[in-house]
């Protein structure tokens, strides 16, 4: 599996303006609503909440995967978005997160979205990968960096 086979430039939220957790998900729901006409942002937006209230997606290092699973969708979709400022998403370290990583699977489908968390979490332990996205200035320039990981350029 290559997450760049799930995200497209489009799918790239640079500069997110939400200060809040919720602010930040309804945002790159939003986006990925926008991005993907086949979603549904309402079933998205209630499955990403519920699986919060669960417990946070905030993990270390500024880095949040909030994911969750509906049909909103036919297949594994993801959208990244970047607060350069960093938002308060009860991370497990207390640090603000910069990176997001929104994914949305179909409730029939297990694999694909276990394996999109698990290399996500592969790569964010490389410092320079994560800065760099965080420097992204373009979607294309942050799926080509995420390419590159994958493929053990970097």
């Amino acid at each position: 599996m290559n997450l760049v086979d799930y995200i497209k430039p489009e799918n790239v939220k640079l500069d997110l303006e939400g200060s809040s957790k919720r602010e930040v998900i309804e945002e790159l729901v939003e986006h990925m609503a926008e991005t993907d006409e086949e979603s549904d942002a309402d079933c998205i937006l209630e499955a990403v909440l519920k699986r919060e209230r669960e417990g946070s997606t905030g993990l270390e290092k500024g880095i949040a995967i909030p994911h969750a699973k509906c049909d909103a969708v036919r297949k594994l979709s993801i959208v990244i978005g970047v607060s350069r400022e960093g938002v308060d998403f009860e991370s497990l370290d207390g640090k603000p997160a910069h990176l997001f990583f929104l994914m949305i699977a179909p409730l029939s489908e297990s694999g694909p979205h276990v394996q999109a968390i698990a290399k996500i979490v592969k790569m964010i332990k490389l410092e320079t990968f994560k800065n760099k996205l965080i420097k992204a200035k373009s979607g294309a320039e942050a799926i080509e960096l995420i390419r590159r990981v994958e493929n053990g350029e970097v």
